[in-house]
């Protein structure tokens, strides 16, 4: 067959979404920022939480099923946050432009705010948060690491954006 069968083929967004919620919040500057948050069925355990701010920064996390993340929630027993900051398309050309000479700063404690908001939820465990990224995301990885290292106590980055000085002739992100 021209499709070899897997072991994600058993994977629907049904089985792994009718635990999850969306939710949407603002912060003190009253900007929306969006988040996904994939709950495991775990009982009375609090899940360790995988914050996972997206590539770009210019795209979104949508809804759209993932089946790597529906197999780390329902397998792994890991709670996910998808996080679309400031910066993150689909919120209109104000959020787009907002990010502009902020990245690092702005898109990392919008990140840091939807984790503190899952958190202090007590749906997972707050001494067990870790986050991973490609690309804005790897960078924002590192940032939120390095800046809030008492919240994030792994990261895993996956072609970050981290020299900048050296990606000056190479790229297309302005910012």
């Amino acid at each position: 067959p021209p499709i070899a069968s897997t072991s994600f083929s058993s994977l629907t967004p049904k089985s792994y979404f009718k635990s999850g919620s969306g939710y949407s919040y603002r912060i003190i500057s009253k900007d929306l920022i969006h988040g996904i948050l994939l709950l495991p069925e775990n009982g009375s355990i609090k899940p360790p939480l995988i914050v996972v701010p997206h590539g770009g920064p210019h795209s979104c996390t949508s809804t759209a099923f993932i089946p790597s993340y529906g197999f780390l929630c329902q397998h792994g027993g890991y709670a996910i946050l998808h996080v679309n900051y400031r910066g993150s398309s689909g919120f209109g050309q104000a959020a787009l432009e907002s990010l502009a000479g902020r990245a690092g700063s702005l898109d990392a404690h919008d990140v840091l705010a939807a984790t503190r908001i899952v958190t202090e939820s007590g749906s997972v465990d707050p001494d067990r948060v870790g986050i991973c990224g490609g690309s804005h995301g790897g960078f924002l990885a590192g940032h939120c690491i390095g800046q809030f290292p008492d919240i994030f106590k792994v990261a895993a980055t996956r072609n970050p954006v981290m020299n900048i000085s050296s990606m000056v002739t190479a790229t297309d992100i302005p910012d």
